[in-house]
């Protein structure tokens, strides 16, 4: 009868040291994004978008990075968010993109956050409760067809004037949000820009920054939707190194900044027949290697991506193979005595997506979303590692902090 001591310790060497599964973020990229950006929006100043903590790439790690290429102007999506960059130090202005709610707004003025005005509603909050003792910076936002916040064109002039009368309110910013600008050639876009032009032109108080243009109007639209007086031009998707297509990501020279990688857990060889995973769904078609990654749905690889995927490991793309489980997938190394699979030993790292690929475009396409989502899907668990290769230098991997939430 075997030792169970003995069992015990050959269980044991079947864990790998270290995280199973690590997002790798190079602030360097940021930063060359952002110069990048910058330089093709002109005079027209850079705000960077980090919300949803960076789109999952980390927000306080971003935004110093961000400062250091020149940007002053960041966009959060929650007052909380905005509030924690405060916390960090950051002294550049922060937007806060979404609605706020009126018992909210002592809060932006304690810690210098610029609000969004979204409605006829938040604008009497606004005059409510802004006074000279506790000002409020606010943009306010035009609804000229992405039907999800902000005012009416033909409400814009009136509600401006009653908050540039108001003592304690600052207009900040006059803006507007385009719903296909991720289109070239967009007749929409070109009449969403056509109806803020006349809103901006129909205004007769200063405004201190008037804006358009997101990553997809920069790079589709162009300059006429960014050559206003004192104009912002908001990116957040191309700050950390793609557009929305591939075909909008060429334009620029993005760097992807983020590198998912999984760590094989275990390898086995299986007879032809064998089935892989929940569903029995896959078999495999002939002697083959199976190696176990330590990710799955629970770390953000999407679920939806089982059958379709492939990953980049022992120098040679393998395709996920079975359904993608909550902490798991596996993969087909192919026969056994041939490589990749000669080239593959447990604990070895396999590339779920980054620069090199697959990429984020290419695990959104399996996974029939977006790279927005495959981002910011990479779950809190998920250790995320900062590097630098501007000097090769490597911060200590640490758990990424939770999402701000709205309590």
């Amino acid at each position: 009868m075997r030792n169970p001591t003995s069992l015990a310790i050959n269980r044991s060497a079947d864990i790998v040291e270290g995280a199973p599964v690590t997002a790798t973020v190079d602030l360097a990229a940021i930063r060359h994004n952002a110069r990048i950006l910058q330089e093709r929006a002109g005079e027209a100043e850079l705000m960077a978008v980090i919300k949803a903590d960076a789109y999952g790439h980390g927000a306080r790690p971003v935004a110093r990075a961000a400062h250091e290429a020149g940007v002053r102007h960041y966009g959060v999506a929650r007052l909380p968010e905005g509030i924690h960059l405060r916390e960090d130090g950051h002294t550049g202005r922060i937007l806060v993109l979404g609605a706020p709610s009126p018992e909210q707004l002592p809060r932006y003025a304690d810690h210098d956050l610029d609000l969004t005005v979204s409605s006829a509603d938040v604008a009497a909050a606004v005059l409510r409760r802004a006074s000279p003792t506790a000002p409020l910076r606010v943009h306010v936002k035009v609804d000229t067809g992405m039907g999800r916040l902000g005012l009416p064109p033909d409400d814009v002039p009136a509600i401006l004037a009653r908050l540039s009368d108001a003592p304690g309110v600052r207009l900040a910013g006059l803006w507007t949000h385009f719903a296909t600008a991720d289109a070239s050639g967009s007749a929409f876009a070109q009449t969403q820009l056509d109806r803020f032009r006349a809103v901006v032109e129909a205004v007769d108080v200063d405004v201190e920054h008037v804006h358009a243009a997101n990553t997809g109007a920069l790079l589709t639209v162009g300059e006429p939707a960014y050559d206003f007086g004192a104009s912002l031009v908001r990116s957040g998707i191309a700050l950390y190194g793609l557009a929305a297509t591939p075909e909008l990501s060429a334009r620029l020279d993005l760097r992807p900044a983020m590198r998912l990688t999984a760590r094989v857990t275990q390898l086995k060889t299986v007879p032809a027949g064998t089935p892989i995973s929940y569903g029995a769904r896959w078999q495999a078609p002939r002697r083959t290697r199976i190696a176990t990654l330590g990710a799955g749905y629970g770390d953000g690889y999407p679920r939806r991506g089982s059958g379709r995927a492939s990953v980049r490991i022992g120098g040679a793309s393998c395709p996920v193979v079975g359904t993608i489980c909550m902490d798991m997938c596996m993969i087909d190394l192919g026969p056994p005595d041939q490589a990749p699979a000669t080239r593959v030993e447990r604990g070895d790292e396999a590339v779920l997506f980054g620069p090199a690929g697959p990429t984020a475009h290419e695990v959104a396409q399996w996974s029939d979303t977006i790279p927005y989502e495959i981002f910011c899907g990479v779950s809190p668990r998920v250790p995320r590692r900062y590097t630098d290769r501007a000097d090769d230098a490597s911060v200590q991997a640490r758990p990424v902090q939770p999402a701000a939430s709205d309590a």
